[in-house]
Order: structure tokens, then C-alpha cells, then sequence
């Protein structure tokens, strides 16, 4: 077989050499900021299941003026707190975590961007609220699902000021290592294998990070929310959110393709959630076996929901 015809792979960029380097140490105990209803631990006490929330919800018909196609947030919510009861470390201790969110990485720290950081989270948290708010006919699964929203942001200028997609990804890595979310067994592992908790198990929220450059941030904290969660669409239709895949690693040569001729495309461990579909895209990612089945995220709904 002599292969011919067939199409060269596409070269990825070499991986970052800082990294060599400067390594990234395997674990790293960042101090970290949350945003969101479920960033203080008092408001996590009035969480309620799915069980509960049934009983309570009452089928609402909607006039004609108010209907539109919404997604369907019971399906979702169940989807975001479906690792909420798992015993991760598998010691017998109480779950930890109620919440959902992606943790940001924040790589912007010019005085304009540090200034406008906690406005641009804060908008990105209402852009979620009001996604939850247009899905009126399962409103108490949206109030449920906001209210068990925490974002973790993570900050360090020394470490992440302009920082590759490549590092940002092993900088999450060793923060989710920190965690100490697996089993003993695991550890034991480690010592007969390097590769062991390089990329660790654990609980999907922590399977992509959102990155926040200077540019993005500008772009949230200038955004002025209408009245009308209708407009929504044409306010943030081109708002793009950078995320890293945590458990991608650099293939020998490229091994997922998207589309044909001069437009052809290549999985490189990243890609760019539409804002106004952040909420599908957490939820719908449990039912993937990674961001590459999901890639590209621009075209997602279309394609699979």
C-alpha cells in the first residue's frame, strides 16, 4: 500500500519550549476568587434535588408573546449535579462540592485589564443568569441550576501574565492535582508510573478552563445587559469564550479534522465557546468522552442538540 492520495496531515505548532525551562511543578495551590450565587459557602445550603424540585414545578403555558424555543433546564441541571454525590477521593467523606461553573485562568494584568476583571466575571455571570431566564417553561430547574453557579477564577501575574494556551493548560493541571481529587490508589500508582495523574481523573467541571486575555476582557466589561432578554441574541452573538481542554495532549500528529479543502481545521486542544451557549456547553459536556467529540463548539447546537 503505497498511501497515495492521501491527504498530509496537518502540522501542529511545536508545543511551548518555556515549558522546559521553566516547568510547571506538579501541584500548584493557587488562591483562588469565586463568583456566582454558590461562591459563599452560606448560600449552599439551600440547594434543592431534582426529586424536590419536580414536585414543586407546575407546567406553565406561555402566551405567544413570551413563547420562544428554550432549552430544556431540567435536562441540564441534571447533567451539571450528576457527579455532585461522588465520593472522588473514595475515603468515605461527604461530597464537598454542589455547585457547577468553569474555573477561569485570567492572562490579562495591564492596569486596564486588572481594573475591569471583576466587572467582565460579573458579566459573564449574568450572561449565564439570563440564559437561565429565557428557559421559562422549566423555570425552577433555571432558578435551581443559577443558584448552584460558581465560577473560580484563577490569578497570578507572575505566572500567567501572557501565558501560552500550552502552559495555561499544564497550570490548570497542577491546580486540579492540588485538589486531590482521586483515590490513594492513584497516588500509589504514581510511583511506578510518570504518566500517572498527569492529566488526573476527576470531576468534569474541572475537564476545560475558560481563558480570559485582555481582549475578552474589554469585550465583558463593557457589555450593557437590555431589558429585553430577547436581544440577547444580537448583543453577545459574537462574543467567543477561549477554553483549554485540561486532558489534551500533543498527538504525534494531528488526529481529529473538521471540514474540507483551504477551510480544513484541526483539533489543537482549544476552541471558542459562544457565549450565549456556555450553559449548554458545561452541561452537554458529561455526555462526551471529551471537548474533541464536542469540537467545533461554534457549530454545536446545530449539529447535535
Amino acid at each position: 500500500m503505497t498511501g497515495r492520495g492521501r491527504r498530509a496531515p496537518i502540522e501542529l505548532p511545536p508545543s511551548d519550549p518555556t515549558l522546559k525551562t521553566r516547568p510547571v511543578p506538579r501541584e500548584r495551590h493557587f488562591v483562588l476568587r469565586s463568583f456566582g450565587p454558590a461562591a459563599s459557602p452560606e448560600n449552599q445550603h439551600n440547594f434543592h434535588s431534582i426529586e424536590d424540585l419536580e414536585e414543586k414545578h407546575e407546567a406553565r403555558s406561555l402566551s405567544e408573546d413570551d413563547g420562544e424555543e428554550a432549552d430544556d433546564t431540567k435536562e441540564l441541571l441534571e447533567l451539571l449535579i450528576s457527579e455532585c454525590d461522588m465520593d472522588w477521593r473514595e475515603d468515605g467523606t461527604p461530597p464537598e462540592d454542589l455547585t457547577w461553573g468553569p474555573t477561569i485562568v485570567v492572562t490579562a494584568y495591564s492596569e486596564t485589564a486588572k481594573k475591569d476583571l471583576d466587572k467582565a466575571v460579573a458579566s459573564l455571570v449574568e450572561a449565564i443568569h439570563r440564559y437561565l431566564l429565557r428557559c421559562r417553561k422549566t423555570a425552577p430547574f433555571s432558578k435551581e441550576a443559577f443558584k448552584r453557579l460558581r465560577l473560580d477564577v484563577i490569578e497570578n501575574q507572575e505566572l500567567l501574565r501572557n501565558a501560552s494556551d500550552d502552559r495555561v493548560r499544564e497550570e490548570f493541571n497542577s491546580h486540579v492535582r492540588a485538589l486531590g481529587l482521586f483515590p490513594q490508589s492513584a497516588k500509589r500508582r504514581k510511583r511506578f508510573s510518570s504518566d500517572c495523574l498527569n492529566r488526573p481523573d476527576g470531576p468534569q467541571r474541572y475537564g476545560f478552563c475558560i481563558v480570559l486575555d485582555d481582549q475578552i476582557i474589554k469585550t465583558l466589561a463593557a457589555l450593557v445587559f437590555p431589558e429585553d432578554l430577547k436581544k440577547d441574541e444580537e448583543l453577545l452573538k459574537d462574543i467567543f469564550l477561549k477554553v483549554i481542554d485540561r486532558r489534551w495532549k500533543y498527538p504525534e500528529e494531528d488526529d481529529n479534522e473538521y471540514g474540507l479543502g483551504p477551510g480544513r481545521r484541526v483539533y489543537e486542544g482549544k476552541d471558542f465557546c459562544p457565549i450565549l451557549d456556555l450553559p449548554l456547553i458545561c452541561a452537554k459536556w458529561y455526555e462526551h468522552a471529551g471537548l474533541d467529540e464536542m469540537w467545533p463548539l461554534d457549530e454545536y447546537r446545530e449539529k447535535w442538540y
